[in-house]
């Protein structure tokens, strides 16, 4: 059966993972206390002042609500952007996942297929047609597995 092209970006992603979870780990770990942009302004030695005129800011005062907003994870990714550019810095933004993709797909596609297979068996054994256990398992798994090759289904 031909892989989808859907599971093959999905496996791409899932190869680049650990190289990105480990990236994400040292990231957190090395986040400073008092934010990234008041670390880096104040270890350049750049005044608020300063800085307010670097990222066009009408008064310094902004420069404290973006670092409060920055620390209390309010702050817009546009207003970090603009931040990065005037400390001379990259902004880094990436959302990691928990678990290789395949996994969320598989646990996703048997969560879908137990929902889907439950009350035809539930109607089966009222009509006094029951399957066993190892029916429905094998069911959910075979549904599983064809739910994985169409992932977007998953989400509806």
């Amino acid at each position: 059966m031909k892989t989808p092209a859907r599971l093959l970006s999905l496996e791409q992603f899932d190869k680049d993972l650990p190289r990105l979870r480990q990236s994400a780990a040292l990231l957190e770990r090395g986040a400073p206390r008092e934010g990234w942009v008041r670390s880096l302004r104040q270890s350049l030695g750049m005044s608020m002042r300063s800085f307010s005129r670097r990222i066009g800011f009408k008064e310094p005062a902004s420069v404290k609500e973006l670092e409060r907003n920055e620390r209390a994870g309010t702050i817009t990714l546009q207003t970090l952007k603009r931040a990065a550019e005037a400390l001379d810095a990259d902004l880094v933004y990436a959302i990691v996942p928990r678990k290789a993709l395949r996994e969320t797909v598989r646990a996703r596609a048997r969560e879908v297929a137990r929902a889907r297979v439950a009350p035809i068996a539930k109607s089966m054994a009222l009509e006094a047609q029951g399957l066993t256990a190892a029916q429905i398992d094998r069911q959910i798994r075979e549904l599983a597995r064809e739910l994985e090759q169409k992932p977007e289904t998953l989400w509806r």
